[in-house]
């Protein structure tokens, strides 16, 4: 009977901490991660579009990448792991549509790997990557988190603002409609 106690004492308190922390959030992170923002979520108007948070990371070039440099192109922000399965499926289908689209659409790996440019860089050279990647310093789980896992992507429109949230792995034949959908209506 005492283990049961003690059982339900730490499950309480699990979720109790669990609470805490998550009304602790941000509410525009919150607002981000939100099903309203998921690419399967219907879009009635763009009054309702948060802003992308503004960020600067180093690329692995060493160049400075700025995302509101970039308001002329839909922005896709990809965050992801060298050592994460599905993350490294999607890319050959992100290389692909980068090389279709680039005239309007960019990718942006952010890469949550610990060692970071020491396991990313020979990652990104084994896959030849075609676009930006940086490494999160933090910086981005701040700005558009949660992150409650990986992958995980942003698809932000020339006016700099979030269009969709896409909760785990994305293949081109679902994504590329919608990439070419937003560079038409803003053609």
């Amino acid at each position: 009977m005492k283990m049961f106690i003690n059982r339900i004492s730490r499950i309480a308190v699990i979720l109790i901490s669990g609470l805490i922390l998550n009304a602790c959030q941000n509410s525009e992170q919150n607002k981000l991660n939100s099903l309203e923002y998921s690419l399967f979520a219907e879009q009635s108007d763009d009054t309702n579009l948060l802003n992308a948070p503004d960020f600067t990371l180093t690329m692995m070039n060493g160049e400075p990448f700025t995302l509101s440099e970039h308001q002329d192109k839909i922005v896709i922000l990809n965050i992801w792991a060298t050592w994460c399965p599905p993350c490294r499926d999607e890319i050959p289908d992100f290389i692909e549509i980068q090389n279709e689209m680039e005239d309007d659409v960019l990718f942006v790996g952010i890469s949550t790997d610990e060692e970071g440019w020491e396991v990313v860089r020979p990652f990104a050279e084994e896959f030849q990557i075609n676009y930006p990647l940086v490494v999160d310093n933090g910086i981005i789980s701040n700005l558009y988190g949660p992150i409650r896992g990986i992958p995980m992507s942003f698809v932000i429109n020339r006016e700099g603002k979030v269009e969709y949230v896409i909760p785990g792995m994305i293949n081109k034949e679902t994504l590329q409609p919608v990439l070419e959908r937003l560079v038409n209506q803003n053609s």
